[in-house]
C-alpha cells in the first residue's frame, strides 16, 4: 500500500509540474447546433478499482469541480486526481466513475445554437456563445444572436462585404483571392478534393489553417499555414493572430517556452512512471 500511495503522489506531482489546468480546454470543441448535456457541481472522492484486486475500490482524492458529461474525456486529462486514477485503473474506469458522480448531482442542460456549455459553480447550465455570436438577453441569456451591423455567413457572425456559399468552388481564373473571399479570409485548398477546389478560411483564427493555407491552390501565394491540432502532445490550442498558441499539453508533455508547441518529457510520462512502479495501464 505504501508503494501504491507513492505512485499516486508521483503521478499528481507530474501533473502539477506540467502545468495541467482545469476543464475549459473543452471550449475549443463542439458543433454549432443546439444540444443537451448533463452538468453538475461534483464534490466527492474518486474511487477506482485497485490494481490486482479489481473488486476492491481505492480512493484517489477529492474531485471538486463543475463538470458536464461530454467534457469528461477532456477533464480526466487535466485534473490531477483523475490523472492519478487513470494511471491506476485506466480511462474507462475513471470516465465511468466520474460520469456516475455527475449524474448523481447534475441536471439536464439545453444549449442554443452557437453555444457551448461552460459549467460553473451555482450555474451548471451556464454557456458561452462562439463563432462571433453574442448572448441574449444580456442577463440570464437563453440564446446566441448575431446583432447588427454584423451578418451571419456560413455559420459565423462578423463584418462581411458578401457571403459566399459554404460549398466548395472551382476557381477557373487568375483573379487574386482577395476578390473572391470576404475581407480577412483566404481561399485555401481542401483535403482530399480536386486540386482546384477551395473554401474561404479565416487564417488568423482557424485551427487547421493558422497563419495561412495548409493546402495552397495552384499558383497560390501567401505564407505557409499550420494545422495547430496536429501538433504532437497538444491538448488545448488556439490560433491567435495567425499563430498557434498552446494552452495545455497531454500528460508527458510540457508547453515549450515559446508557447507554440508541446515538448515530450519522459520524466512526466504516466506510462513511464507506471512501468517504473510495475503498474499495468489499460
Amino acid at each position: 500500500m505504501r508503494a501504491l500511495n507513492s505512485f499516486i503522489k508521483a503521478i499528481i506531482t507530474t501533473a502539477l509540474v506540467g502545468g495541467i489546468g482545469g476543464l475549459r480546454g473543452a471550449l475549443a470543441t463542439g458543433g454549432s447546433g443546439a444540444y443537451t448535456d448533463t452538468c453538475g457541481q461534483v464534490n466527492a472522492e474518486l474511487k477506482v478499482p485497485q490494481p490486482l484486486i479489481p473488486q476492491n475500490l481505492i480512493g484517489i482524492g477529492i474531485i471538486n469541480a463543475c463538470i458536464c458529461v461530454t467534457d469528461i474525456p477532456v477533464f480526466i486529462t487535466t485534473n490531477v486526481v483523475a490523472i492519478a486514477g487513470t494511471a491506476l485503473a485506466g480511462k474507462t474506469s475513471v470516465i465511468s466513475a466520474i460520469t456516475s458522480m455527475v449524474q448523481a448531482v447534475g441536471q439536464v442542460c439545453h444549449y442554443p445554437d452557437h453555444a457551448i456549455g461552460s459549467c460553473i459553480k451555482g450555474a451548471p447550465c451556464n454557456f458561452q456563445c462562439k463563432d462571433g455570436y453574442q448572448p441574449s438577453p444580456a442577463t440570464k441569456p437563453t440564446s446566441c444572436i448575431c446583432p447588427k451591423p454584423y451578418l451571419e455567413c456560413n455559420g459565423k457572425c462578423g463584418l462581411y462585404k458578401g457571403c459566399p456559399s459554404g460549398k466548395p468552388y472551382y476557381r477557373r481564373d487568375s483573379l487574386s483571392r482577395e476578390l473572391i473571399c470576404p475581407t480577412g479570409m483566404e481561399a485555401c485548398g481542401i483535403w482530399g478534393r480536386n486540386a482546384r477546389t477551395w473554401e474561404c478560411v479565416d487564417t488568423m483564427s482557424d485551427l487547421e489553417s493558422c497563419g495561412g493555407c495548409v493546402i495552397h491552390l495552384p499558383n497560390g501565394y501567401g505564407r505557409e499555414g499550420q494545422d495547430c491540432t496536429a501538433l504532437p502532445g497538444v491538448s488545448d490550442v488556439s490560433c491567435v493572430q495567425g499563430q498557434c498558441v498552446v494552452h495545455k499539453c497531454m500528460p508527458g508533455y510540457d508547453v515549450h517556452a515559446s508557447g507554440a508547441e508541446c515538448v515530450y518529457n519522459e520524466d512526466e510520462d504516466p506510462l513511464v512512471l507506471a512501468a517504473q512502479y510495475g503498474v499495468e495501464l489499460n
